[in-house]
């Protein structure tokens, strides 16, 4: 399971100086895969199992969800896959496939959560839920920190805005919040 990013780690190993790999390499950040390459590809991979339309509409749907985030989109898609081969008669595939992730990683979730302190969650409780960032609640510096914090730790992303990097994760919040 992956909670947070393994580009932080990776930092770390080759970008500290105390590392024993210290500019061992020269270190390459990958974007998101072009979206068109990576629908053909799923298309391809679930018109095994599903028809072409739907297969192409699963695919888009997919990419929709996650964003285009190669890990995130690879988990759901085989999640989709799966549950196609093992239940056939589900009408919801991607909505069935995104609980079942959620139910799985739910006890790790909650660990991630206790782990986080009062401004984390807060600023984390934002972002799934689409608020703006802006209060008074909390000093604008207190919460750049904070998101700078958990920028590193690899649980949130900044594209065009900042948002949370997993979107499963993401929907698991959501759903805590309404409970």
């Amino acid at each position: 399971m992956k909670l947070g990013s393994q580009e932080s780690m990776m930092s770390d190993i080759f970008e500290k100086k105390k590392s024993p790999f210290y500019h061992f390499g020269q270190l390459m950040r990958l974007g998101k895969l072009p979206r068109d390459d990576f629908h053909r590809y799923l298309s391809e991979r679930l018109a095994s199992c599903f028809p072409e339309q739907q297969s192409n509409e699963l695919s888009g749907n997919i990419l929709d969800y996650t964003n285009c985030h190669p890990y995130y989109s690879q988990q759901l898609a085989a999640n989709v896959w799966q549950l196609r081969m093992l239940q056939p008669e589900s009408t919801q595939p991607i909505s069935d496939a995104i609980q079942q992730i959620i139910t799985s990683h739910s006890l790790d979730y909650e660990r991630l959560w206790a782990s986080f302190n009062r401004t984390n969650r807060w600023l984390l409780q934002r972002l799934a839920s689409g608020n703006s960032l802006q209060t008074s609640e909390y000093p604008t510096s207190t919460l750049y920190s904070a998101l700078k914090q958990l920028q590193k730790k690899g649980y949130v992303i900044y594209t065009d805005s900042y948002e949370l990097e997993d979107p499963f994760f993401k929907e698991w919040l959501l759903k805590e919040m309404h409970a």
